[in-house]
């Protein structure tokens, strides 16, 4: 009687252990998975603020109208760069 007992208690034991490595990998899998959503949202808003900006700079050279140029590129790029965002927050989401 005490055998089985005290197998039994090896075979919990065993099965919780072999439970807990999957719980690991999925934490790891949604942190990495909010690097990778952090990441995108970054560099999408740095990109389309830049691209405003230099073209808005070289419009402004070239047409030697002062700030005028880069101030509605930066604003552009960040109406575009919001917009990406809700579209990439949205494939995420799955809505």
């Amino acid at each position: 009687m005490r055998d089985t007992v005290g197998n039994d208690r090896k075979k919990k034991q065993r099965a919780e252990k072999s439970l807990e490595p999957g719980k690991e990998k999925a934490k790891a899998g949604g942190v990495l998975q909010a690097l990778a959503l952090t990441t995108t949202i970054g560099i999408e808003l740095a990109i389309t603020v830049s691209l405003g900006y230099f073209g808005g700079q070289y419009l402004d050279q070239k047409m030697a109208t002062g700030p005028w140029f880069m101030l509605a590129g930066v604003l552009t790029g960040l109406a575009v760069g919001i917009v990406g965002v809700y579209k990439t927050l949205q494939g995420f989401l799955g809505e």
